[in-house]
């Protein structure tokens, strides 16, 4: 149900979602299609399958600039998400105010 709250608020900003993901291996592979060229993607930590950490190290081995937020409630994994390249982090819980700065100072 958050995941499309999330969606929606995005979208009322004026952000275009092409794409979204419930766990970790269909958001790798969506956005390891060629022609998916997103601006930001959104990456939480705990997922099924293959978590956010994971996810972010194999796709920005096989796409350089992709500019990854990365969310989570652990703040542990926030030194190694910014390491492997994501451009932010965002701890949980956050409120969208603070989510939309993130996505604009990432697309600066």
């Amino acid at each position: 149900m958050l995941h499309e709250l999330y969606k929606d608020i995005l979208k009322m900003k004026g952000h275009k979602i092409i794409g979204s993901a419930h766990n970790g291996m269909e958001g790798l592979e969506k956005l390891m299609d060629p022609s998916m060229n997103p601006d930001i993607v959104i990456m939480d930590h705990r997922m099924p399958l293959i978590n956010g950490l994971e996810a972010t190290e194999k796709l920005l081995k096989s796409k350089s600039g992709l500019r990854i937020i990365f969310i989570s409630a652990d703040v542990t994994v926030e030194k190694e998400a910014l390491k492997l390249g994501a451009a932010a982090f965002v701890k949980k819980p956050f409120n969208i105010k603070s989510l939309n700065q993130v996505i604009d100072e990432a697309l600066k």
